[in-house]
């Protein structure tokens, strides 16, 4: 079967305060003649959220940014999340420090994903900043998960519309290996974070668009239906949501600002880069209400 998936975004906008330069058919732009570390006003703020629900990832190149910084800009977007297992900067609690080493690995973050799917209310979105980036390797893909969805034939999203399913922590964590399950760290990581119920498809709380809402990160199972066919639609749906036609990827330098969309988005760390060393920041927003 062919996907068709249009290159042109409807109703592209224009802004006054900066360029937005795309970068792929449908997914990402590169954000141009801001410089973050200077307070913003209404009015860049404005088109910068525009940009961002309608490009659904931006990236700024070349920012100096502090950690205040880094907060500052984060709220004009949002309110930054607490909580959570990653470890955070002592003087900026808001502040996630998601560093990598030999002793550090990668681990998770191997499977495309959207951030906390786990629980009732998922984070809005990420404001992830490069603080000492790998020369090469280490890239971060995105996946446009509207595109995805659109690009289904009308008899499968009209048979996903209205379907849930089963978004679970505990069902691919709390393992020693591949294949070995540590029973213990699984209970440990079930009744700590429960699992819970989305949409398979969800509807954009500002734009109105449907879009794919599993991942195979947490994904467990479709809520009503047998396991066997509930893994054929899954293994379906992932597959599909990784098709490159929906992706765009980033090169890190150092000073780069990645901000995504966390509910038309998935994304992905490809682990190339070790032995090298990693280090970003990233501030989580909140959001108000569940997936509908």
């Amino acid at each position: 079967m062919t996907y068709e998936v249009l290159a042109k975004r409807e109703n592209e906008p224009t802004f006054t305060t900066f360029t937005a330069k795309p970068m792929t058919g449908h997914i990402g732009a590169y954000i141009e003649g801001l410089d973050l570390s200077k307070d913003l006003d209404d009015k860049t703020i404005k088109e910068i959220s525009q940009a961002w629900v309608h490009y659904q990832v931006l990236f700024f190149r070349g920012q100096t940014l502090t950690p205040d910084d880094h907060v500052r800009v984060a709220k004009y977007f949002g309110e930054p999340q607490g909580g959570g297992s990653i470890p955070r900067l002592e003087s900026h609690p808001d502040i996630k420090k998601q560093e990598y080493t030999m002793q550090n690995q990668v681990s998770g973050d191997v499977n495309m994903h959207a951030d906390d799917t786990f629980v009732e209310i998922p984070s809005k979105g990420s404001l992830l900043y490069g603080i000492e980036m790998p020369d090469a390797g280490g890239d971060t893909m995105w996946i446009n998960c509207e595109a995805a969805y659109y690009a289904l034939s009308e008899p499968m999203r009209n048979m996903l519309d209205g379907l849930k399913a089963i978004h679970d922590l505990s069902a691919n964590f709390g393992k020693l290996a591949p294949g070995m399950e540590d029973p213990k760290m699984k209970v440990r990581i079930h009744e700590h974070y429960p699992p819970v119920e989305h949409p398979i498809v969800r509807t954009h709380p500002e734009t109105g668009r449907k879009s794919l809402f599993v991942n195979e990160m947490v994904t467990s199972q479709i809520v009503g239906m047998a396991e066997d066919e509930s893994q054929v639609i899954l293994k379906f749906l992932f597959d599909h949501l990784k098709k490159p036609m929906f992706a765009c990827r980033l090169h890190w330098e150092n000073g780069t600002l990645a901000m995504w969309d966390n509910r038309s988005t998935q994304h992905v760390v490809v682990p190339d880069f070790q032995p090298c060393y990693r280090l970003n920041h990233r501030i989580a927003l909140c959001d108000t209400e569940r997936p509908v």
